[in-house]
């Protein structure tokens, strides 16, 4: 598996309606990590939305791994879930679902009239987001003296991600997260600050 990078995401959901020859299309864009939350988001919207015609869908999950899964719902194939796609991939975004679920109306779109319809839905859905951004890092736990516990709070910390969770006893045990860009730099540095007299244990990376 590649190393893991930093990647945007959305930490809300964020839904737009309308109409077209009669058919109500509701577009929800939702947070989706991982697999396993697919399912989990379409249960919730189909409680919200129920006895709709069809729920489509398209995901991007995984990180930056940016995984993707897309479905038509019963639609013609490709009128539905790959438009949607197409939206998500535009904003660069991942942990993205877009649901759009449609009301029949009792018009045939047609298969352009299909294509427009959920494009344009899953594209006011996406189009008032707030980013947040999720940063890569290496993670790191080790045991410092006293005496280079200063110096390495002093001179490592603008390489860390957030403030570093120390344990206190005779020594200081620390768990710090480093971005990925700036793993050797870390490394080097903290070498140096203990005259090599540090043990780095690298934990499996994570996004914070």
């Amino acid at each position: 598996m590649r190393e893991i990078e930093d990647y945007d995401t959305i930490s809300d959901t964020f839904e737009s309606e309308m109409t077209l020859k009669g058919s109500r299309f509701i577009g929800i864009a939702m947070p989706c990590p991982d697999a396993e939350s697919i399912r989990m988001n379409l249960d919730t919207v189909a409680s919200k939305y129920p006895n709709a015609t069809h729920y489509c869908y398209a995901t991007i999950f995984d990180g930056s791994e940016r995984n993707r899964r897309a479905s038509d719902n019963g639609e013609p194939s490709g009128t539905a879930g790959r438009p949607i796609q197409m939206v998500l991939d535009s904003t660069g975004l991942s942990d993205i679902m877009c649901v759009v679920v449609r009301y029949f109306g009792g018009t045939l779109l047609g298969t352009g009239g299909l294509v427009h319809a959920y494009t344009e839905s899953s594209r006011s859905a996406t189009s008032n987001m707030a980013r947040v951004s999720r940063r890569a890092c290496a993670v790191y736990m080790f045991t410092l003296d006293y005496q280079h516990y200063s110096a390495f709070e002093s001179k490592c910390r603008d390489l860390m991600a957030k403030r570093p969770e120390c344990t206190y006893t005779d020594k200081v045990d620390v768990k710090a997260w480093i971005p990925i860009g700036d793993r050797e730099s870390f490394e080097r540095r903290i070498t140096d600050i203990t005259e090599r007299h540090v043990r780095l244990m690298e934990l499996p990376p994570q996004y914070i």
